[in-house]
């Protein structure tokens, strides 16, 4: 499947075609600024695509320079969670495992540790009190998981809301445990294959590397242009393979997972099937905190959790996820509406205050144009 066979007039999903436009001119400011050198997007509504893109080139200092498509692959940074929290709930609902359930009962070293008594649920709705981040990859006495599990909650658990790569490192190892296989070969097994992300995946072969979105300014590779190997430091450290981090994919390919979670008479035509079942899927796109904590599902930033981007016309049941290297994919369920748009931002060096404001100039465009 290509973007082509999917791709219907925007006037007949109920866009204006003049004020859709607008996304590529938003796109393209980005680029000028300097804040990526390549971007690749696309919009779905009912499953269908109204708007498809790429612009710039994937990366300015190799030797050819390679224009960005729809198949250019991009490093997903932290959207690799939303595919974590998928493999979760599949657990969930084959009857693995709950989310009440502690880490020293699925993780018998937790026993003993701070985090022995922190839950799934608390892990999956970054509420466990753990903190945003560690330098993992400095660590050499002990492994990452010991690291983790010996790392005191700053925070009482279910009390405060921070968004944390530590619990879905742990996610990972989790679902890993519970299935019994790498959480690569899972997540091609269970995701990848079977609804045809042909391309997408950790640790990416060298013969895709033509295709892939050059990043840097990695903490552990500074100076160096990152070409297929995860620009994460602390998931290159555990070998390109983490919970957090890791997954490569084009907007082909995220456009696959779309159509697999929210799509399903679209996903049907082309031999695609849902990747979660309608139970799953509920709780995963709802809140499994309180409001006043927070608002997060399993796998998705839920609005109005500020990391969504926060734009003025996503509705109030919208979800999604975006990662540090400037990946974005965003849902509003109550327009029918599939927003995918990806840079490699961390290319540029800066802070990615730009970016965020490029999300949400992109997501205020794409809704804006949603006339009927």
């Amino acid at each position: 499947m290509q973007i082509k066979d999917i791709a219907k007039p925007p006037k007949s999903l109920g866009f204006d075609p003049h004020r859709l436009k607008r996304l590529d001119d938003i796109v393209k400011s980005g680029i000028d600024e300097g804040l990526y050198p390549a971007a690749s997007w696309v919009v779905l509504r009912h499953g269908m695509a109204a708007s498809a893109g790429a612009l710039g080139v994937i990366n300015p200092a190799g030797t050819v320079q390679t224009p960005a498509s729809a198949d250019t692959i991009f490093d997903l940074a932290s959207v690799t969670k939303s595919f974590t929290g998928t493999l979760l709930m599949q657990c969930i609902e084959e009857g693995r495992v709950q989310l009440m359930q502690t880490l020293a009962s699925v993780l018998p070293e937790a026993a003993g540790t701070p985090t022995e008594h922190l839950t799934l649920r608390q892990l999956a709705s970054h509420s466990s009190g753990l903190p945003p981040w560690k330098p993992l990859y400095k660590v050499t006495n002990r492994s990452v998981l010991e690291e983790i599990l010996h790392t005191a909650p700053e925070k009482e658990p279910g009390t405060h809301y921070a968004y944390s790569d530590l619990g879905y490192i742990l996610l990972g190892i989790i679902v890993s445990r519970l299935l019994g296989k790498p959480l690569d070969v899972i997540a091609k097994e269970r995701i990848f294959d079977p609804i045809g992300m042909s391309t997408a995946g950790y640790n990416p072969p060298a013969s895709l590397n033509p295709r892939i979105a050059a990043t840097g300014h990695s903490r552990n590779r500074e100076g160096e242009v990152i070409v297929g190997q995860v620009h994460d430091e602390n998931a290159h450290g555990m070998g390109g393979v983490a919970g957090h981090a890791g997954i490569f994919a084009s907007a082909v390919d995220l456009v696959r997972f779309a159509l697999a979670l929210q799509y399903p008479g679209v996903a049907s035509h082309f031999s695609i099937q849902p990747i979660l079942g309608a139970a799953a899927k509920r709780v995963s796109q709802h809140s499994l905190i309180d409001a006043a904590v927070g608002s997060h599902g399993v796998g998705w930033f839920l609005s109005p959790n500020p990391y969504l981007p926060p734009a003025e016309l996503l509705s109030s049941r919208s979800f999604g996820h975006t990662g540090f290297t400037g990946t974005m994919f965003v849902v509003d369920p109550e327009l029918d509406c599939t927003m995918i748009l990806l840079t490699n931002r961390v290319y540029s060096p800066g802070d990615g205050g730009g970016v965020l404001r490029i999300r949400r100039l992109f997501i205020n465009a794409a809704l804006g144009s949603i006339v009927s």
